[in-house]
């Protein structure tokens, strides 16, 4: 049987995910890393696509198996390779060029004139990218600190005492993160917002000034008009809830942030980079909530 390329199907978030797993574990495996759980549950962020991007959203299929999945965000005139993998059996044979077309043409069609992707650390990914028009810009860390690491950054930045955990007028949010980064992100915060466990928001002057979500025990997104806004309310997500570990991953491009998360007792390692058309927006204003929405 000759192998299918068809848009995904709502009730396969299951199959895509698992082929996301199977591929990531891989490459940890041949890294020097850990296999991941081949029965690690789906997180909400996989599922959002289908619904914003469901024309953009594509599998392989051969012999009833689902062999590789592609998903490609619109947002604005952006498009962002949100997750491209393909079974470790099955690379090597065309698959993800067969894969990464059909995406490509979902941002065309759409009229986005910028591409962009979160790539694994592997040259041969990266030269995948490199080919269809991106560029390496910079480095995405992911950094964790414990609860008085957390302690440490707060008292660092001087944290607003008007900063506090508030449900924050979500067109407010909205805005800001297009000035920052993109605009369209209406329903991408809408899902923000009922997976949140805590959002900090800081506001000047009646407006909001900068936010960070906090989903668990990871920060993002998060956006600011300036970096001591931002830094002030990504130390305020980073001590919500109270004592425990958190997680955040940061773009090379918020030197700031990384100074301070590093000098604090933050751990940090690389584990993607950032590769696009051209550069935009205000990246060292914009943690991303991780590499599926960004």
């Amino acid at each position: 049987m000759s192998m299918q390329i068809r848009k995904v199907r709502p009730d396969e978030i299951d199959d895509v995910w698992r082929v996301h797993v199977a591929s990531s574990s891989d490459l940890a495996v041949r890294g020097g890393g850990s296999a991941r759980s081949s029965d690690e549950p789906v997180p909400s962020d996989a599922r959002v696509a289908l619904t914003t991007d469901s024309d953009g959203y594509f599998c392989a299929v051969e012999d009833g198996r689902m062999r590789g999945i592609v998903s490609a965000l619109v947002r604005g005139r952006v498009w962002y390779l949100s997750m491209f993998f393909v079974l470790p059996g099955d690379q090597g044979r065309g698959v993800g060029r067969a894969l990464l077309e059909p995406a490509l043409a979902y941002g065309e069609a759409r009229g986005t004139d910028v591409r962009c992707v979160c790539s694994s650390l592997g040259s041969h990914a990266q030269a995948r990218y490199v080919m269809a028009g991106m560029a390496p810009r910079w480095p995405i860390y992911r950094l964790d600190g414990d609860a008085a690491a957390a302690a440490r950054l707060q008292e660092r930045v001087g944290l607003d005492p008007r900063a506090r955990e508030l449900p924050h007028d979500p067109g407010a949010a909205e805005k800001l993160i297009a000035e920052v980064f993109v605009d369209d992100r209406a329903r991408d915060l809408a899902h923000w917002r009922g997976d949140t466990s805590a959002t900090v928001a800081i506001e000047r002057g009646g407006e909001l000034a900068a936010f960070a979500y906090r989903r668990g025990d990871q920060i993002g997104p998060a956006a600011g008009r300036d970096e001591t806004a931002f830094l002030q309310a990504v130390a305020g997500a980073a001590v919500a809830g109270g004592a425990g570990s958190v997680t955040v991953r940061v773009p090379g491009a918020c030197a700031s942030l990384l100074e301070a998360l590093v000098s604090c007792g933050f751990q940090l390692r690389i584990v993607a980079v950032w590769l696009s058309s051209r550069t935009f927006g205000r990246p060292e204003l914009y943690l991303p909530s991780g590499p599926i929405l960004y």
